[in-house]
């Protein structure tokens, strides 16, 4: 078990990963308790190892991926940096299900570079962002001819923000990505949208 330092990122006598502790966690994380990748989603922290990598000795996080059958091993001084993070707070899925049922933003851009801005949100691990993403792209989820790089986003935005909730609320993934369609659908149907 790691202790969490109440202080500003700084890691603790005990070892805890300064992303960890300038999270504001409870104060321990355990094997077993979930944390979230920006790139690969919702996962769980297996324990903290040490490697010897190039003749030099690394400390590293074990975190398990079981929906992507991924273990992922990140080094605790490059943890924050990458974007680690606990999951939501129970407070925040209001604010985040409150960005879904907002008006989607309208963009001129190209596909090109609205692509790359909303990768960059997506990728991000920052759940606001990603509602925003499923918010703008979720407008022609339920036509047939959505292009293939809309649907592809929107699909794994989807994906990560159900993954977050369902850990914060104890539901399924399904169950979550069904309310995120669920809250897309009443807006699309309350603004008249076809």
């Amino acid at each position: 078990m790691l202790e969490a330092d109440p202080g500003h990122g700084s890691a603790s006598r005990a070892g805890m990963p300064p992303f960890l502790a300038a999270s504001g966690s409870a104060g321990l994380i355990s094997p077993g308790d979930a944390v979230v990748h920006p790139v690969h989603g919702i996962g769980r922290f297996e324990a903290r190892e040490s490697q010897e990598l190039d003749g030099e000795r690394l400390d590293v996080l074990r975190l398990r991926f079981p929906e992507r059958r991924l273990t992922l091993r990140v080094p605790v001084a490059k943890a924050g940096r990458c974007g680690l993070r606990l999951p939501m707070a129970p407070e925040a899925v209001g604010r985040v299900l409150a960005v879904l049922a907002g008006a989607p933003r309208a963009s001129r851009a190209i596909w090109a570079r609205r692509a790359v801005e909303l990768n960059a949100k997506l990728n991000s691990g920052d759940p606001m962002l990603v509602a925003e993403v499923v918010r703008d792209l979720g407008r022609h989820a339920d036509r047939a001819d959505q292009p293939l790089g809309e649907r592809f986003l929107f699909e794994q935005a989807v994906e990560r923000l159900a993954g977050e909730i369902a850990e914060v609320e104890g539901c399924s993934r399904p169950e979550a990505a069904a309310r995120i369609l669920g809250i897309l659908a009443a807006r699309r149907a309350g603004s008249g949208a076809v």
